[in-house]
């Protein structure tokens, strides 16, 4: 996990000179660190009767570096002949297209954050009144 402080350092340097693009941010926080980007699609939609799940669609690739918006991933991609995960495409991504980004690192994925508005009270007695344990009704 990325340390909030090292997220906050970070901040400062980028506000001192105020070139620092977006891509050149994370290039810099994930440096070398696998992430997977969410750009606000889907890659499957389930409905059954009148329910309708919709899961989001990720790149997830090791962060290789940026070039003003554009940051490079080399991703990962499923092999079609064996059907296994492989690395080594590289990925060119506009930032302008990042909805949101996570680092892959075993606290949750960014499917796990997608949260329906009755799951903030949760969140308000779990972490702001410091209610232990909340557990999540399905």
């Amino acid at each position: 996990m990325i340390p909030e402080t090292l997220v906050l350092e970070t901040i400062d340097q980028c506000n001192q000179d105020r070139t620092k693009t977006l891509a050149e941010f994370v290039a810099v926080i994930f440096a070398g660190k696998f992430i997977e980007i969410y750009l606000g699609d889907s890659y499957e939609e389930v409905s059954v009767e009148q329910i309708s799940t919709s899961y989001p669609a990720v790149f997830c690739g090791k962060v290789v570096g940026a070039y003003k918006e554009c940051l490079i991933l080399n991703s990962v991609f499923v092999n079609k002949s064996t059907r296994q995960l492989e690395l080594g495409n590289m990925i060119f991504l506009n930032e302008r297209a990042i909805r949101g980004l996570n680092e892959i690192d075993g606290n949750g994925i960014i499917e796990d954050m997608f949260l329906r508005s009755r799951e903030s009270l949760d969140i308000k007695y779990q972490f702001i009144d410091g209610q232990l344990p909340v557990k999540i009704k399905k």
